[in-house]
């Protein structure tokens, strides 16, 4: 079935609120710039004065990609917070039209829609899309290997399964989570096969490992013979420091396992710069509805393949925030989003489809009557929350205007 003149009208719509969300007094919203936002910055000189390293180590280490992209945003916009956070903006937005994407392919255009609608306006992705660190790249690659998977399992084409390679294999040069997609797509795989006669595809799924492994290999070289360097961040927020579990590992991991299962629909990130402080992922609306979402799935998972595909994959990226301080972790828990909001999207498209009994317009409409309300409710909250005092300590406002003082 052909989509409608007004779905088209409705994407476009979402598009451009979910650009004009994150580029709104971008340069001054959040207000300062956070240390790590400015290390970043820094980097980004250091390549446009002609070096160009594999691996950042200043700040216990960072993946190139985002810094390369930074580089060039300052040589064209100049060293300003705006030029910084634009790349942010700029992967932000892609990211959510590529959530639509992926929405389509694994459930249809309309939960690609509401998919889409969500990731441009609630807090957790608009956040992530408004500061220049460099885990907002890990979601769009990660969304673009998995729509790409789908899209060539579905036609039994090598090329899409190609393309799904590159993406992975880029996807380990933005964020360290990306390391885990080394347990949640092998999982992914294993399970499609057993329950999918047409994933039982050896060439398609060696081209794919094929190309992100060419891909990946220098980092992963850099890796394996710089471990201290690259990997001693992990140890020094891990669970099982004793100086973070007070001798008590276990009881900590469990803490944060239940603090991650709540994040989505009772109690988020408390850090300012991440989320308005215990927000729930899905917010409050539209946590209901995320248990719908989930309850569907988990009913569903021994025949619906897209549903157990997304349950595997929320539950393995949500392994770096579990095992670290400070549960849930928006920032170490990035890896989810390419999926999680998907539990929402089915519940309210499930729903609204059940009032298609009494009239047939009243589905659509009451999608986006609580689209609406959700999305205005979140917006407002979370400009509210840029203006707090809160977020103005967290992004170290009062040394940000001491250095332009300084600077001019």
């Amino acid at each position: 079935e052909q989509p409608s003149f007004w779905h088209w009208v409705a994407l476009s719509a979402t598009m451009a609120i979910a650009l004009a969300v994150r580029l709104w007094h971008l340069d001054t919203l959040p207000p300062g710039l956070y240390r790590d936002e400015a290390t970043n910055g820094l980097d980004a000189l250091r390549v446009i004065a002609g070096e160009h390293p594999l691996y950042f180590t200043a700040n216990n280490g960072r993946e190139p990609l985002f810094m390369y992209l930074l580089a060039l945003s300052v040589r064209l916009l100049g060293r300003t917070p705006g030029a910084l956070r634009l790349v942010a903006a700029v992967l932000g937005t892609l990211t959510v039209l590529v959530s639509y994407w992926l929405g389509h392919e694994l459930y249809g255009r309309r939960v690609g829609l509401v998919f889409a609608v969500l990731l441009s306006v609630t807090v957790w992705p608009v956040n992530l899309s408004r500061i220049a660190l460099r885990a907002v790249g890990l979601p769009l690659f990660i969304g673009a290997m998995l729509a790409l998977t789908w899209l060539g399992l579905r036609r039994h084409s090598i090329w899409p399964m190609a393309a799904a390679g590159l993406c992975w294999g880029l996807s380990f040069y933005t964020y360290l989570a990306a390391r885990f997609t080394l347990l949640a797509l092998p999982l992914v795989v294993l399970y499609l096969w057993r329950l999918r006669p047409d994933a039982r595809w050896w060439r398609g799924w060696l081209t794919l490992a094929s190309v992100a492994f060419a891909v990946a290999m220098p980092l992963g070289v850099y890796i394996v013979t710089h471990w201290q360097a690259t990997m001693g961040r992990a140890g020094q927020v891990s669970v099982f420091d004793s100086a973070i579990s007070q001798g008590h590992p276990w009881v900590a991991l469990l803490r944060n396992l239940m603090a991650a299962l709540l994040g989505p629909f009772l109690r988020g990130d408390f850090i300012p710069r991440h989320n308005v402080p215990l927000r729930p992922a899905f917010g409050p609306l539209m946590a209901p509805f995320g248990l719908v979402g989930l309850a569907l799935m988990l009913a569903r998972v021994r025949r619906d393949s897209a549903s157990g595909m997304v349950l595997i994959w929320c539950g393995v990226m949500a392994v770096p925030t579990v095992l670290a301080e400070g549960a849930p972790h928006f920032l170490r828990a990035v890896g989810v989003l390419p999926l999680l909001f998907l539990l929402p999207s089915v519940g309210l498209d499930w729903a609204a489809a059940q009032l298609s009994r009494w009239r047939r317009w009243l589905p659509t409409f009451a999608t986006v009557a609580v689209l609406l309300i959700a999305g205005t409710t979140d917006l407002l909250t979370y400009w509210r929350h840029l203006n707090s005092q809160a977020v103005y300590y967290n992004f170290e406002s009062g040394a940000t205007a001491l250095a332009a003082q300084v600077n001019r």
